[in-house]
Order: C-alpha cells, then structure tokens, then sequence
C-alpha cells in the first residue's frame, strides 16, 4: 500500500536518512533535524508525530537520553 506523504514530510525522511546509523538505522537527534528543516520547532513536531503515525520513522533513545528520530526500514 502507498502512503501518502507531504513535502514536509519527505524533506525531513531525507534529513532523516543522512544521518549517522544508530541501532543499524539512520537516525537524527531533534536539534540535528532542526538544522537543516527551515520551518518551526512546532512544525518539526508536527511532522515527525505524523511520520510516526504513518510508522515511517519511529522514536528511540540515545545513550545520553535524547530522542533519536529512525528511519523505519
């Protein structure tokens, strides 16, 4: 099945997917993210709540207690 996915969307699954491989997967912390996304924290959040819900990405831990942002191959 297709999912259907915005702009902003595929614009942070690439941010995503550049990052450094954590748990075998790319993944990018919040402020690494927002590094590159030329929107507003609250849009960040908005968007990785919705690639969460669509299971795109999901959420995990750094070791320092961050949340790290995966692809979800």
């Amino acid at each position: 099945m297709k999912i259907s996915t915005t702009e902003l969307e595929l614009k942070v699954l690439k941010i995503i997917s550049f990052g450094d491989d954590y748990d075998e997967t790319p993944a990018q912390g919040f402020k690494e993210i927002m590094n590159y996304f030329k929107g507003t924290k609250s849009q960040l959040k908005g968007v990785l709540g919705s690639l969460e819900k669509k299971e795109l990405i999901y959420i995990g831990e750094y070791p320092n207690g961050s949340s790290s942002y995966h692809l979800n191959n």
